[in-house]
């Protein structure tokens, strides 16, 4: 083998090396969270700890990127196995949540609350960034 062709293997090499155990920034994991859904008479998902994934929610007409999987849109994806319903609206970049696991909120007297670690979001479930130990409620709420 030349100096060069030695050169060039041990570059590879490195490379090779260093690439794998550098973690790339796109592929972090979303956070770890609990999430409970409470449907108007009963408990439809006892308390379960999910990690939302990396990409985007796209149902519905969403565009990708508007509404990122690990929100707690995301988080509600995942623990549903994508059982929710929802209206995309683009002017809000967000969803109205009908349905949740086969429980359907679609009256004027009830409507699909959201809550973060105990508190009424201010925000849209798509909004909402999550951190590690996040406790999401998904809730009917009369309105």
């Amino acid at each position: 083998m030349t100096a060069l062709g030695t050169t060039l293997a041990l570059a590879t090499a490195q490379f090779a090396t260093a690439t794998a155990a550098t973690p790339h920034a796109s592929a972090a994991a979303a956070p770890k969270v609990t999430i409970t859904i409470q449907g108007r008479t009963k408990t439809l998902l006892a308390t379960k700890t999910v990690q939302p994934g990396s990409k985007s929610i796209t149902r519905g007409g969403a565009p990708a990127g508007k509404c990122p999987a690990d929100s707690a849109q995301g988080a509600l994806n995942v623990a549903t196995h994508g059982d929710w319903k929802g209206k995309w609206y683009a002017s809000y970049h967000e969803y109205l949540i009908t349905g949740i696991l086969g429980d359907n909120e679609t009256t004027k007297k009830y409507y699909w609350g959201f809550y973060v670690n105990g508190k009424s979001s201010s925000k849209g479930a798509c909004d909402v960034k999550l951190k590690a130990g996040d406790k999401l409620l998904f809730k009917v709420t009369k309105s």
